[in-house]
């Protein structure tokens, strides 16, 4: 049965394949982020386009209204002053908009590790919005958590490019689960194409398997044919001096700092309940060929 679902975030790797996944599947979308082109790529795809911001908490109410089911995320932003700040911001207003739109049918993304109340970098945010959420009387959420995604690995682009290799201050050897965005958003269509939720459930999402930073540079050195790419791993100190020289704010940079730290010492985000329901089909592999290798050949033919 057609129902009206609501998309928040629907210009991100995850919105942008959700909305068309639900339109296919017949459902009624309404697809809200900022404006941008690929919001109006959206509208001539069939969904009905909502652009404001997503602080604002009357405007979400209204996209809300009326729904079935909505799709919550609170979008990044890498050069907030406050990066926890700003997501609480969100996560305020995105809840009022649901008590105030009178929602009952969530599905919300969070993240591997928003079970832990500290050391997790960014993910705290999301840890806080889950608890909102579950604060909500009468409100049935689905929290996703999926790992690592592998779209992470596209900040490798110009490190390849212009210095022969990738890298970052995660141990080479350290394995941990890997996520493509686009089994991200077929779970969660799954949810909101299915029978009614029920409660509170959580959904990891983490790969096929578990990969190591070295392991992901040989995929990406094969699809690129470079396969004598090199990993090379940073101290803490080069790799914030990398972030902060990327544009990322201090606080951003602090965070990711603090989330690696702690995965490189196996204290979050590596140990996950892996099962047949939160075992995902996208390999390494197969995203270095369809996703990283196309980004690249045309970063390198622009340049």
């Amino acid at each position: 049965m057609a129902k009206k679902i609501t998309i928040l975030g629907a210009t991100g790797n995850i919105g942008t394949a959700l909305v068309h996944h639900l339109l296919a599947q017949g459902h009624r979308v309404t697809a809200v982020s900022r404006p941008s082109a690929r919001l109006d790529a959206l509208a001539h795809a069939g969904a009905i386009t909502k652009a404001g911001d997503a602080h604002d908490a009357p405007f979400l109410t209204e996209a809300l209204r009326g729904a079935d089911a909505a799709f919550l995320m609170i979008p990044p932003n890498v050069t907030a002053p406050d990066v926890l700040a700003h997501m609480d911001q969100i996560g305020e207003a995105t809840a009022q908009a649901v008590r105030d739109a009178g929602l009952k049918q969530v599905v919300h993304l969070s993240s591997i590790g928003a079970d832990e109340p500290a050391g997790t970098g960014p993910v705290l945010g999301l840890h806080h919005q889950e608890a909102r959420l579950n604060a909500i009387g009468g409100l049935n959420v689905a929290h996703l958590r999926p790992a690592y995604f592998m779209e992470n690995l596209l900040a490798n682009v110009g490190m390849v490019q212009h210095m022969g290799i990738t890298g970052s201050a995660m141990r080479p050897d350290l394995r941990f689960p890997m996520v493509a965005t686009r089994d991200i958003a077929a779970k969660a269509a799954a949810l909101l194409d299915g029978p009614a939720l029920e409660g509170h459930s959580v959904h990891y999402l983490l790969g096929p398997r578990n990969y190591s930073q070295q392991e992901a540079t040989v995929a990406i050195g094969q699809a690129i044919g470079r396969p004598e790419l090199p990993y090379v791993p940073f101290s803490y100190e080069d790799a914030k001096k990398g972030m902060l020289g990327a544009g990322l704010s201090e606080s951003m940079a602090s965070l990711y700092d603090e989330m690696t730290r702690s995965m490189n010492e196996e204290k979050v985000m590596v140990l996950a309940p892996r099962d047949a329901a939160s075992t995902t089909p996208t390999t390494l592999e197969e995203f270095a060929q369809s996703v990283f290798a196309p980004v690249f050949q045309a970063a390198t033919a622009g340049a």
